[in-house]
């Protein structure tokens, strides 16, 4: 049996990388069990995972399952070899490491002295930087990535893993395109990413610094954290024809950069385009994808906004919908569509070999007219995949899983082939494939920290603890489901699932007003104190200053009180 292959998209999440913590590492270990079981060993039905990709608190993850994967996976479990649910990298930093206190524990001064400037941020950017370095940038006595235990068994060896950042890039890249007449058509793209190709047998240190830098970039909450600089290639950018000139024609430069998650907060198009640099449209029986998120892929329509009521307020309110609708969600919405045309084209295929099959349709006629269609469509000059590859690439998907060529001469596998492919090019479909996308998603009802936009994790473990908890056991449902362990899936996994320890169900959809209010008391002294460091640095007439900072402080008392008496999440 054939090795299956998963690439892994985990979305933006806040302080609910608690439960995306909890779903990877029950992910992981099942696949760990499975790839050790003596069944799978004999079979040879192995998975693997070659491609990670995430945003935000999902891009922080990312990068810290790539490097341990690769090389540290003693890692994610205990002495004796079992599973290590509490103890592993990723429960370590998102329920153990990462907090209230030390996201209030900063210092107003410059970035230079260490220091976290209040002009420049509401928590300490520092503290995350400092989760990167030891997560992602810890070198060993001979200065390169330690080696714990080796690869991962869900690694390939000889594919390793592609990782893929999304980034913001406040600065924008320049593209132009020229204009019939001499005019010339300018677009400024934020969307960024970071790609990184890495081997289990490279251990050195530089291009590990880079991604600790790109996943704090990639996590960069606005105003909550401060942006954060990275020198890019102009390599990295493409297309290079249209990409505009850099200053000084240099071909690098330093863009600033905020939370990926801001354009691109579910970058499955990104794991797709890292797929088929891996499989080059290859393989597609044996690819699967897997989206990891704490939020539900909702709709958002609102049938009751009508002219007489579109309020300046509630219509603010409402272009954040549209913008989430139609931004976050684009790289599903584009998988179904063509998933939809891709499903389209098959079944006009298997028409098409039913028919050649039954001799309704003459071979040779068919070739004819369709190399007369693909000279238009491959012109001379073509740039891309050719008309031979393309070929050569349909004989091997239509002789796969469903063997559309089966019982056909060579004659008519000849027109077939020729046939789609005219289709195909015509409808654009060359370098797609169809996408089978398992989903980790819950309801934010069913998690403690999704509160004041999923912030509300950071004020307790418990809460960490609890979303950690769900997310594990969302895992191991979509494990046991039966249609994920269904003949053409990526399971049957062959695993035990280790105890998950008791979920408090009592902070199940925690409400903003049963917060324990040493939480908000904690919030709110901290807060109160990195205002008063912001208006010291605005004002230096005590007689401007004390009044300001006795009205922040009531204000920001009557804020949080309000707030955190609401009878919802």
């Amino acid at each position: 049996m054939p090795t299956k292959y998963l690439a892994v998209t985990i979305a933006g999440a806040v302080s609910l990388g608690s439960y995306e913590a909890g779903a990877m590492y029950e992910i992981f270990d099942a696949i760990r069990q499975h790839n050790e079981n003596p069944t799978t060993i004999s079979l040879g039905d192995f998975i693997r995972i070659d491609v990670l990709t995430g945003a935000s608190a999902g891009g922080m993850t990312a990068a810290i399952l790539a490097q341990k994967l690769l090389f540290a996976k003693n890692e994610f479990v205990d002495a004796t070899g079992k599973s290590a649910p509490y103890d592993n990298p990723l429960y370590n930093t998102w329920v153990l490491g990462i907090g209230i206190d030390a996201l209030l524990n900063t210092v107003d001064k410059p970035i230079a002295d260490g220091g976290d400037p209040a002009t420049l941020s509401i928590l300490s950017s520092n503290l995350i930087q400092q989760i990167a370095t030891r997560t992602l940038a810890q070198a060993d006595s001979t200065g390169n990535i330690p080696l714990n235990g080796g690869p991962h068994n869900a690694v390939d060896p000889l594919r390793g893993i592609r990782l893929g950042l999304a980034l913001t890039n406040l600065n924008g890249v320049n593209y132009g395109y020229n204009l019939i007449g001499g005019d010339r058509f300018q677009y400024t793209d934020f969307s960024d990413q970071m790609l990184r190709f890495f081997s289990i047998s490279d251990r050195s240190m530089a291009p590990w610094q880079e991604i600790s830098r790109a996943a704090v970039a990639c996590g960069a909450f606005p105003f909550a954290f401060r942006t954060k600089d990275l020198p890019r290639q102009r390599a990295d950018y493409e297309p290079s024809d249209t990409l505009e000139p850099w200053p000084a024609n240099a071909q690098s430069y330093t863009f600033t950069y905020s939370d990926g998650g801001v354009l691109q907060n579910q970058p499955l198009g990104m794991a797709k385009n890292l797929v088929d640099l891996n499989d080059n449209h290859f393989g597609n029986d044996n690819r699967y994808y897997l989206f990891v998120s704490p939020s539900p892929l909702d709709g958002r329509q609102d049938l009751d906004l009508h002219e007489s009521d579109t309020s300046l307020v509630r219509i603010a309110g409402r272009l954040i919908d549209v913008y989430m609708g139609q931004a976050v969600f684009r790289d599903w919405i584009q998988v179904k569509a063509l998933n939809e045309k891709i499903a389209l084209l098959d079944s006009r295929a298997k028409a098409l070999a039913d028919a050649l099959r039954s001799r309704l349709i003459n071979p040779a006629d068919l070739s004819k007219a369709s190399d007369e269609i693909l000279d238009l469509l491959y012109p001379a000059g073509h740039i891309g995949e050719t008309k031979d590859d393309a070929l050569a690439r349909l004989r091997l998907q239509y002789s796969g899983q469903d063997n559309y060529l089966l019982g056909l001469q060579n004659d008519e596998i000849d027109a077939l082939l020729r046939g789609v492919l005219t289709l195909e090019k015509a409808a654009n479909l060359g370098d797609h494939d169809e996408m089978r996308v398992y989903g980790l998603v819950t309801q934010s009802g069913k998690l403690a920290g999704a509160g004041v936009s999923a912030f509300v994790g950071f004020l307790d473990q418990a809460f960490r603890d609890h979303d950690y908890g769900w997310g594990r056991k969302v895992a191991q449902a979509l494990l046991a489901n039966p249609q994920f362990n269904a003949a053409g899936q990526l399971g049957p996994i062959r695993y035990t699932p280790a105890p998950i320890r008791p979920i408090n169900t009592t902070l199940d959809g925690l409400k903003l007003n049963d917060i324990p209010r040493a939480d908000v008391d904690t919030l709110k002294k901290g807060l109160k104190r990195r205002a008063n460091q912001m208006i010291d640095d605005a004002f230096s007439n005590p007689i401007e200053k004390y009044p300001t900072q006795l009205g922040v402080d009531l204000a920001l008392s009557l804020l949080l009180d309000w707030e955190f008496s609401q009878d919802h999440q």
